[in-house]
């Protein structure tokens, strides 16, 4: 004969079971991840790795070569390079001190000039009669772009005396200075015609890491040739294996050469000390970025 279960059995029984079914759903979440679980910050820190790869991409590429450089100067600059203040101030001496760039200023000048004199001429004139705030608005307009102009006018003038000055110097040295100058702006123009430069609305250069080391050379190269800096040994080291040792010819020849042979010893020392130097730098650098790309390899893009 069965008796049915107790009403305590049955309590104990269905106390039992939710006990069950919670501890089930507590391990279901212990293994579950909610979306406002993730750290929001994990894009960020992606976006961050990435841009971190693309700058040790960059110095790798930028560090395939070694140069070294023994040069004798008469000048040390105190300046320093700022990138922005370097493309302002290359750009006025290519429209100033370049032949072309005078000419390239000469037609502009011409160009706004044969705007600016219809403009003049279809003004309304002034009588007895007050103008309307358009026909004023118009006059003012005009006014501020014809004092534009003769101020640049006065300017590229001014510019154009100086260069022909110069260029018409009976002065050997001047002349040659000013040919040196001359066929440096006009390769840096060169150089940076190739180049497509970002701006912003204020006209200023976006300038990313690659760019802002090409602006360094250039700026570097205008240096050496405004401070008169000759070069009197290089050394290039090539990751591919290939060096090149280049020397000036008075090194060799001190019957012909201005250069004290005391003097043409102390280079040849202080460039090899500098090779030696540069080359332990250079390789220390490679093996921090091979490290670097090492440890980066486990969180590479899948």
């Amino acid at each position: 004969m069965q008796f049915g279960k107790s009403n305590a059995e049955k309590d104990e029984q269905r106390s039992n079971a939710r006990i069950e079914k919670a501890s089930k759903k507590q391990v279901e979440a212990s293994l579950s991840i909610d979306e406002k679980d993730v750290p929001k910050e994990a894009a960020g820190q992606s976006a961050s790795l990435n841009s971190f790869r693309e700058t040790i991409k960059d110095v790798l590429e930028e560090i395939t070569s070694l140069e070294i450089n023994t040069m004798i100067v008469g000048n040390i600059p105190m300046s320093k390079f700022d990138v922005q203040e370097f493309y302002m101030d290359i750009s006025d001496k290519i429209a100033y001190k370049t032949e072309q760039g005078l000419q390239n200023v000469k037609e502009s000048l011409l160009e706004r000039s044969a705007q600016l004199k219809p403009k003049g001429a279809s003004l309304p004139q002034q009588t007895s009669t007050s103008l309307l705030p358009k026909e004023a608005a118009a006059i003012e307009q005009y006014r501020a772009e014809l004092t534009s102009y003769n101020q640049d006018l006065e300017t590229y003038k001014s510019a154009e005396q100086i260069f022909n000055d110069r260029k018409n110097s009976l002065d050997p040295l001047a002349k040659e200075q000013f040919e040196r100058e001359h066929a440096c702006y006009s390769e840096i123009s060169r150089q940076l015609a190739k180049l497509k430069i970002p701006k912003d609305a204020s006209g200023k250069i976006i300038s990313d890491a690659p760019m802002i080391r090409y602006f360094r050379k250039l700026w570097e190269f205008e240096q050496s040739v405004l401070n008169g800096e000759r070069i009197f040994a290089q050394t290039k080291f090539h990751l591919d294996g290939d060096l090149t040792n280049k020397f000036i010819d008075d090194l060799f020849m001190p019957s012909k050469s201005r250069i004290d042979p005391k003097m043409t010893q102390l280079v040849f020392d202080l460039h090899r000390q500098g090779v030696e130097n540069a080359q332990k730098q250079w390789s220390g650098l490679i093996t921090t970025c091979v490290n670097l790309v090492k440890s980066l390899m486990p969180f590479r893009a899948q």
